[in-house]
C-alpha cells in the first residue's frame, strides 16, 4: 500500500503557536497523516517551555548551499516564503510519495483526502488566487502579486516535480525578493510559469480551499444573507495571514501563544521595514542622531 501523504508548513519560532493550531486540524481531519514544521531558525533558539506536539526540521538541517547569502539579502517574510521548495524538496525525499503544503496561518476544517487522490494522476497542483470574474474589486491588483497563491501546494514524488522543485529554487535563492515593480513576489509570482514549463499540473478550482483575505469577496461561505455567520461546511481551509482572525481560530491560537514565542525575533534574514519594531528603532536612531547633532550646533554656537 502507498504511503500516505506528508503535510508540512514553514514558519519562524515566533509563528510556532500558528504552526501547532495547523497540525492539530490536520490530526482531527487526519491522525494517519504526518505533519512536520519547517523551521527557518535553529530549534535551539526555541524558549526551553516550549514543547513542540510536532516534529521540527530546521533550515540547519537541510545544509543549503547559498544560504547565509539568502539570510543577508531578504527580509523574514521573503526569507520564509523562498526557503518553500527547499523545504519541499527536502520532505519529498523523506516521503517517497505526496507531500501537500499549507502555509503555517492556514487551519483545515474538512477532510483534504481529495488532493492525494488527484495526485495518483497528477504531479502538481496550484490553486488559482481567484476563480470568478468581475467579483474582485481590483482583479489587476492579483496579476501583480500572481495568478496562483503559494500558501497552498501538492507535489507528487517524480522526476517531473524534481526538475520543478531545482527550478523554483534556483529562482527563489537569487530572485526571491518583493519587489512588484520589477515583477517579483518573492516565491509565488514564479508559480505563473508551472502549467506551462511542466506537466501533469493540476489547477485546483475548488472555492473552499485557500481561503484568505486576497478572495474572500468572492467565496460563497456566508451562510445567512447578512454574511455574518461562517457556513463551515463550505470551507476547506483558511490562511489567515493578513486577515482578521476568527474568534474560533484566535481562541486556538491562544492555547498555544506564549509570550516567549511573541518576542522571538527570527535568527535568520533582515528585519521587514513595515516591522513596527523595526520602524521604532529606527526612529529612536534618528532621535539620537537628532540630539547629538543640537548638542554639537550649541556647542559651537
Amino acid at each position: 500500500m502507498p504511503s500516505l501523504p506528508l503535510i508540512f508548513t514553514v514558519c519562524h519560532i515566533n509563528q510556532l503557536a500558528n504552526a501547532f493550531v495547523l497540525g492539530d486540524s490536520i490530526k482531527k481531519h487526519h491522525p494517519d497523516y504526518q505533519f512536520f514544521i519547517g523551521l527557518v531558525d535553529s530549534k535551539k533558539n526555541i524558549p526551553a517551555k516550549i514543547n513542540s506536539p510536532y516534529p521540527i526540521i530546521d533550515i540547519e538541517e537541510l545544509n543549503l548551499d547559498g544560504f547565509a547569502e539568502m539570510s543577508r539579502k531578504y527580509t523574514w517574510d521573503e526569507l520564509s516564503a523562498d526557503c518553500k521548495p527547499f523545504f519541499a524538496q527536502y520532505f519529498l525525499e523523506k516521503n517517497k510519495n505526496k507531500i501537500i503544503y499549507f502555509d503555517c496561518t492556514s487551519i483545515i476544517y474538512q477532510p483534504i483526502s481529495f488532493l492525494s487522490e488527484i495526485l495518483d494522476n497528477q504531479s502538481i497542483i496550484l490553486v488559482p488566487q481567484l476563480l470568478h470574474a468581475g467579483v474582485h474589486p481590483d482583479e489587476k491588483q492579483i496579476l501583480n502579486t500572481g495568478i496562483f497563491h503559494s500558501g497552498f501546494f501538492a507535489l507528487k514524488h517524480s522526476t517531473e516535480v524534481v526538475s520543478f522543485l531545482n527550478w523554483w529554487k534556483e529562482n527563489t535563492k537569487t530572485k526571491g525578493f518583493h519587489d512588484l515593480c520589477k515583477g517579483l513576489n518573492a516565491d509565488q509570482l514564479w508559480l505563473e510559469h508551472v502549467p506551462a514549463m511542466f506537466e501533469k499540473v493540476s489547477i485546483l478550482k475548488e472555492e473552499g480551499i485557500n481561503i484568505g483575505y486576497w478572495n474572500l469577496s468572492e467565496r460563497n461561505i456566508y451562510s445567512d444573507e447578512n454574511k455574518t455567520l461562517i457556513d463551515e461546511k463550505k470551507v476547506i481551509s483558511v490562511n489567515f495571514k493578513g486577515l482578521k482572525y476568527w474568534k474560533s481560530y484566535k481562541n486556538l491560537i491562544e492555547q498555544y501563544q506564549d509570550t516567549l514565542l511573541k518576542t522571538v525575533k527570527p535568527s535568520y534574514g533582515i528585519p521587514n521595514p513595515k516591522d513596527k519594531t523595526f520602524q521604532k528603532n529606527i526612529a529612536k536612531n534618528i532621535r539620537a542622531i537628532n540630539y547629538i547633532f543640537d548638542w554639537f550646533l550649541d556647542k559651537i554656537s
